[in-house]
């Protein structure tokens, strides 16, 4: 199949060779001209020969991105958005997983410096402000997504983890629980969702809890039902991710309860499972692949001589069939 070249872009679009670079690179274009050339890109499946171009320009068209864990099915959702904003404008993209370790995130910074990345999306980064800070100075273009705090000038992009819990909270108050206990995660996220499952609590008149301690993990989410089933008093649970919900529905099942007929359950992040769990689990969608679009368009914007500024996005309650509506009663 013979190769489309970047004139057949520019006669589609009725631009020139030169508008088509600049548009593709970041460079200053107008935006509905920008549209039309990437249109133009997709319909004829144009793609631009990296290679050439960093020949030619001593560029590596490419982007480092450090992701926290490799494992995590919403990095990919994320990786995927990135690689969609970068791909009609010649760019590719090295991942690396930081697993949660200091060290570790700083020396893949200095190995992304030595590939001649020319922009880096840091992912979940644990760096200290300080430590970030001190390589700013020789670090390409950066942006953040779920920062541990931002920086301040730094395009990051973030879900409302605070308001999405509050929904969710408000959503089992809504239903007739009075009792709601809390699986609570880890880090800025996990802080961030208790304070929406007491800011909706506290504004019904309710107390919190139980809340017990999750790690984000299946394993985690088991542990911590077990721990508050042996206490009881509650007749649902708001839980931090899914994957500790997974752990919810096997310790429920366990004691013989049914959700929702015993139990109520919301969890957070809308994996792919959980519409196929029995029953389907009520949760909050995070929108993986929208924050890594926004983060690829970011950094196109950024080596085109733009200044871009972050987004907090919301997230959508997906309602299935693990909440019950009740009159009363506890587990």
């Amino acid at each position: 199949m013979e190769r489309v070249t970047i004139y057949q872009v520019a006669e589609a679009a009725g631009v020139s060779v030169a508008t088509v670079s600049r548009a593709l690179n970041g460079g200053p274009v107008a935006p509905e001209t920008r549209e039309r050339v990437l249109a133009a890109v997709r319909r004829l499946g144009y793609r631009p020969d990296r290679l050439a171009q960093g020949l030619a320009t001593g560029k590596s068209r490419t982007v480092g991105v450090v992701i926290p864990d490799a494992t995590g099915p919403l990095y990919g959702r994320m990786q995927r958005g990135l690689a969609d904003a970068l791909a009609a404008a010649g760019f590719g993209y090295i991942a690396t997983e930081s697993r949660r370790d200091p060290g570790r995130e700083e020396a893949l910074l200095d190995e992304m410096l030595s590939r001649k990345v020319e922009a880096l999306v840091l992912v979940g980064s644990g760096l200290a402000p300080e430590a970030l800070k001190a390589r700013f100075g020789r670090l390409p273009p950066v942006v953040l997504i779920e920062r541990e705090g931002g920086e301040a000038g730094v395009p990051t992009f973030q879900i409302d983890n605070e308001g999405a819990a509050y929904r969710a909270t408000r959503h089992l108050v809504e239903a007739g629980h009075r009792r709601i206990a809390h699986i609570r995660g880890l880090r800025r996220a996990g802080r961030e969702r208790e304070a929406g499952y007491r800011r909706a609590l506290a504004e019904a008149g309710l107390a919190p809890g139980p809340v017990v301690d999750g790690d984000f993990t299946e394993a985690g989410g088991y542990r911590a039902t077990r721990a508050l089933l042996a206490t009881g008093g509650f007749t649902a649970v708001f839980v931090a991710n899914d994957r500790m919900a997974l752990g919810v529905y096997r310790a429920a099942f366990e004691r013989g309860l049914r959700i929702p007929g015993d139990l109520s359950v919301v969890g957070f992040d809308d994996l792919a499972f959980a519409a196929y769990l029995t029953p389907p689990l009520t949760t909050l969608k995070q929108p993986a692949h929208r924050l890594g679009f926004l983060a690829g368009e970011a950094v196109l914007a950024l080596l085109g001589g733009r200044k871009p500024t972050g987004r907090v996005l919301p997230c959508g309650l997906k309602v299935r069939a693990s909440v019950k509506h009740v009159e009363g009663g506890a587990v």
